[in-house]
């Protein structure tokens, strides 16, 4: 099921910006169309690093503890949500559509996954983490330039 974790958000210059809790455990809240994910998404207007922190064993100066030294966010209940999920420091985007089902039918949200340390998950899934940090947003088009990232983590 995997820890709490907050979606932080960073500045430019890595600094904190805020977080999102989102009180259930992170798998719980890896699937498109979650509410909470869709939050996080709408406030990826603009590129911003994102990392999905968790809580670390007897490591108190994690990005998951640092957060709630900042202000935590609001996410806006209604607003623009991309089909595309771009990453501008790798020039790379995820297409939300075409993110495989389970057998329950469910898909497995790429920015989380993407986004996350590594204690937010569980498996050993090579694309987990391998955007955290990174200036993330969302985008109805998908600029020049992009390349498509195979995304293929699907529910057991």
């Amino acid at each position: 099921m995997g820890p709490f974790c907050r979606a932080v958000f960073l500045d430019a210059d890595h600094k904190l910006i805020g977080y999102l809790e989102p009180k259930v455990r992170f798998l719980r809240r890896a699937w498109i169309g979650d509410d909470f994910v869709q939050g996080v998404e709408r406030l990826l207007t603009v590129p911003t690093r994102v990392v999905w922190a968790g809580p670390r064993v007897g490591e108190q100066s994690s990005l998951y503890d640092k957060a709630a030294s900042v202000a935590p966010l609001v996410a806006p209940q209604h607003g623009f949500i991309g089909r595309y999920i771009l990453n501008h420091d790798k020039r790379t985007y995820v297409d939300k559509a075409t993110v495989r089902h389970g057998d329950d039918r469910r898909r497995v949200h790429p920015l989380p996954m993407l986004t996350s340390e590594s204690d937010c998950t569980e498996g050993d899934f090579t694309l987990v983490g391998a955007w955290a940090g990174d200036r993330i947003s969302m985008s109805a088009t998908v600029p020049t330039g992009f390349e498509l990232l195979k995304y293929d983590i699907v529910p057991n």
